[in-house]
């Protein structure tokens, strides 16, 4: 990324593609979400596609898992030690919690149903865990749930990646092991998705925010990281590898899968409440077409045609507005439609999606080179060479 932070291991590696990824993944929730105000959702195959790009929240799961879990299971398998943990807490937050206190007071100062909502429900945004506590977000903010989840693993992840390295170093085989580990992390979070949609109603709606229910999606961007350090340590690629060196086949098994997951294997494109059986396919279709859409950025040989496209700076800055769309887009999609006299479920797709995203990229523009870049660059100082690996990781 630009001077504000960039997608660089603490070994050097640099993954300028991963940039480009987190734009496609933003771009596609911003489609999501204006073709829901479209009433797109219940036009066919589709309707039901433009619902479906949701995954790109999987494809940021990913990221996060590859990007900050990098330094601890290159420390598991006998490399330096991760950043220190004030360094890793500042980074985090610097990076995500400026543009997202900017977004939060604009959506309740702007938004006149947000305007009753109180002081309390407005500190419970700030401090993200609204999500936890109320059934809706307040309006122009419900994609913030993501971020919830999000900080949830940022925090989790220092613990669970001592209790990884504490267990590897005491195997012969730690490769094994933390593959091990992260494959039964997958196991668990798929089986907890299916379980949630089978206990009482009460308890699994709240159950179904919590982190284990996405922590398969984490895991399997820390596999990635798995296969990419393991094979920097040995010099001989893996199978993950060689697959990757196809981006070609990658994407079109993603783009397949992606299709599959439109069709009622993995329940409605509505606001309804998934079977066991649906809600699981469809977290594991999102898995995997996730990580083929990273793989071959985070993997791959690089040097290509494609990879020299990804890693063109033109391209690269749509990554670095990119969280900033991600955290405004909404609150766009609220205010503007009015101006334009679009109404809910009436309103004409592409012109709506076009004006949304022109202004939400503005804005994005300026929160970035004005918000985001100054608060990096005061994390820069105070972060180990560590760092680096992990930012920009949403």
């Amino acid at each position: 990324m630009s001077t504000s932070a960039h997608t660089t291991t603490s070994a050097g590696r640099d993954f300028p593609e991963l940039d480009a990824i987190r734009f496609v993944a933003a771009l596609g929730v911003v489609v999501t979400h204006t073709a829901f105000f479209a009433g797109l959702y219940t036009r066919g195959t589709w309707g039901v596609a433009t619902q479906r790009l949701e995954v790109g929240v999987a494809v940021f799961f990913v990221l996060s898992g590859f990007l900050l879990g990098l330094p601890y299971v290159r420390t598991a398998l006998g490399g330096r030690p991760p950043q220190p943990l004030r360094a890793y807490a500042r980074k985090r937050v610097l990076r995500i919690m400026p543009v997202y206190v900017i977004v939060v007071v604009l959506a309740f100062a702007l938004i006149g149903r947000n305007q009753d909502l109180g002081f309390v429900r407005l500190v419970k945004n700030l401090l993200l865990i609204d999500y936890y506590d109320e059934t809706q977000l307040p309006f122009g903010l419900t994609q913030m749930w993501s971020l919830s989840v999000e900080v949830a693993f940022y925090a989790a992840l220092p613990f669970l990646g001592a209790g990884i390295i504490a267990l590897a170093r005491r195997s012969r085989r730690p490769v094994r092991l933390v593959n091990a580990l992260l494959l039964g992390s997958v196991v668990v979070g798929v089986a907890w998705v299916g379980l949630t949609h089978v206990w009482d109603a009460e308890v699994a709606f709240w159950a179904q925010r919590w982190l284990p229910a996405y922590i398969a999606w984490f895991a399997g961007g820390l596999l990635l990281a798995t296969a990419y350090e393991s094979a920097r340590r040995s010099g001989t690629p893996g199978v993950l590898h060689r697959l990757a060196a196809d981006r070609a086949t990658c994407w079109i098994a993603a783009g397949g899968l992606f299709l599959l997951s439109t069709t009622p294997l993995a329940g409605s494109a509505l606001l309804v409440e998934l079977s066991g059986s649906e809600a699981v396919v469809r977290h594991v279709l999102y898995l995997v077409v996730a990580v083929l859409v990273v793989l071959p950025s985070a993997l791959g040989p690089g040097g290509t045609a494609a990879s020299r496209v990804l890693a063109d700076p033109r391209v690269r800055h749509l990554g670095h507005i990119s969280y900033a769309l991600f955290c405004t887009h909404m609150l766009v999609l609220e205010l503007l439609p009015p101006l334009l006299g679009y109404e809910l479920f009436t309103a004409p797709w592409l012109p709506l999606f076009a004006a949304v995203l022109l202004v939400s990229l503005a804005a994005s523009e300026l929160l970035y080179r004005y918000v985001e870049r100054p608060a990096m660059s005061r994390a820069r100082p105070a972060a180990t060479t560590a760092a680096k690996a992990t930012s920009d990781a949403h």
